[in-house]
């Protein structure tokens, strides 16, 4: 029952962390329609997703607790590998905050 209040515990924190890094800064590119800023950010997303999909594909966790546990760490390190390289491919792009 511990190792569950601890990985709840854990759970809790990776989320609340996962919630801030998520950035909604506006991207823009000198004479560049918003249209076409969001087609950028949306390919951009869509390429980032395609990247980061397989982690945490290989794990094998011996109880509920350590599989809850894992997704949500995976998932907070999957966001955050998302965030990266969302960045680096607007940047790429020639946008800019």
């Amino acid at each position: 029952m511990m190792k569950f209040a601890v990985h709840a515990t854990l759970a809790i924190a990776a989320l609340a962390f996962a919630g801030c890094v998520s950035d909604d800064t506006a991207w823009v590119k000198d004479d560049t329609p918003r249209t076409e800023t969001e087609q950028a950010l949306a390919e951009c997303k869509y390429q980032a997703e395609a990247a980061t999909i397989g982690i945490g594909a290989n794990d094998h966790p011996k109880t509920w607790g350590e599989a809850i546990g894992d997704g949500i760490g995976d998932a907070v390190i999957q966001v955050m590998d998302e965030d990266e390289l969302v960045k680096s491919c607007m940047r790429d792009k020639g946008f800019r905050r």
